[in-house]
């Protein structure tokens, strides 16, 4: 007599293995109501992981009972009205939103999401825009953790490893002083000081741009750093908070500056104390725009023979040298305006790794000089 294949007998649940070889899971709800897993899993233990968590949910009473039908796209209505954030971040949201997230989540309701679909729509992102595939996964995790806390799905489906990973393949350009004054001879008269600026004191594009005459103290060599200008954005201000709330800070710029800096604000700055270094032509009250000084920079950069140099460049360049004068991790986090010395610490290293450059210099000076004396010598 053939034997009969027996049943795991389960505390919790059911497993069942498909003629495809994947297992579906299953439980009773507490209506007696079979309830089977949103999709089936490739490995029986990712399947009683499953109803692991659904048993816990029913024990700790955060099971929902029915899913909400929900879709991705109408949370996402709800779900932006809530945010708490810059115009700007608000702004890159709602463009991943749009152009990533809703055309292929849109119209599927939270809980039908699966991690293999999110899986699929990471892989569909163009090798040549991992930027864009990094901050469209970062947003959509955000949605999902924020629908999990509030009952909305049990669990997130959005854990793909690395997709939110991204490094730009562009490295920092640091320049030397001789090219950074070369490059502020090449703009326009009403933006070199902008470029001096930006590389001697280590700042941020937006951080130059939104100065005022009163943020600049000549008397103490200084500018204080309280605002960023950006691209006017929905309800967006043209200069508004800095980019995190350790950069402000006030820092101090060469001496040799100071007469560049008179004669600026004497002939370009906008009037009184509020009115900004480098205004805008058509509307003194506003910043001149990024795209406007964006626009001149890559031009001067070309004359000057630095076609690969960008605007945040300059910042590169006011912390790389700074790290050649000695300072130390905690001056250079001041200075840039950073909470973390990860920053400040490459830039050390690559102080370190420029002082074999600089030794080399220095013997070609001494042997320049040595030439010299034997000239000499040789002339009495």
């Amino acid at each position: 007599m053939a034997s009969r294949k027996q049943r795991t007998r389960r505390s919790f649940g059911a497993l069942r293995k498909l003629p495809s070889g994947r297992w579906q899971a299953s439980y009773l709800d507490p209506h007696g109501k079979r309830v089977n897993a949103p999709e089936t899993f490739t490995a029986k233990i990712d399947a009683d992981a499953w109803l692991s968590v659904q048993r816990a949910a029913l024990e700790t009473g955060t099971w929902r009972g029915k899913p909400d039908d929900t879709t991705v796209g109408e949370y996402v209505e709800s779900w932006k009205t809530t945010l708490n954030v810059s115009h700007r971040t608000r702004y890159n949201y709602e463009a991943s939103i749009r152009r990533w997230i809703l055309p292929t989540f849109g119209a599927t309701p939270l809980h039908q999401v699966t991690p293999a679909a999110v899986r699929r729509w990471v892989a569909t992102f163009p090798e040549s825009k991992p930027a864009a595939r990094a901050q469209a996964y970062t947003v959509l995790g955000r949605v999902f953790r924020d629908a999990v806390a509030e009952g909305k799905i049990p669990d997130s489906p959005v854990r793909v490893r690395g997709a939110a990973d991204y490094r730009t393949a562009r490295e920092g350009h640091a320049l030397t002083v001789p090219e950074v004054t070369a490059l502020a001879a090449k703009m326009p008269d009403t933006e070199r000081l902008a470029v001096m600026l930006a590389a001697m004191c280590a700042l941020r594009p937006g951080e130059v741009l939104a100065l005022r005459r009163r943020d600049v103290d000549r008397s103490a060599q200084v500018v204080k750093v309280r605002g960023t200008a950006s691209a006017k954005i929905g309800g967006s201000t043209p200069i508004g908070p800095t980019k995190t709330a350790s950069s402000v800070r006030d820092v101090h710029y060469p001496a040799e500056l100071d007469g560049m800096i008179r004669d600026h604000i004497t002939e370009h700055a906008a009037p009184g104390a509020a009115g900004l270094l480098f205004p805008m032509a058509s509307d003194p009250a506003r910043p001149v725009a990024y795209s406007t000084w964006g626009g001149h920079f890559r031009s001067a950069a070309k004359a000057a023979g630095l076609e690969d140099v960008k605007p945040h460049d300059l910042r590169h360049t006011g912390a790389t040298l700074a790290a050649d004068t000695g300072a130390t991790v905690r001056e250079l986090m001041a200075r840039l305006g950073h909470t973390s010395p990860t920053v400040a610490i490459r830039y050390q290293h690559a102080a370190k790794v420029r002082d074999k450059s600089i030794a080399d210099a220095l013997g070609a000076a001494i042997t320049a000089a040595g030439k010299t004396d034997e000239e000499t010598t040789t002339d009495e």
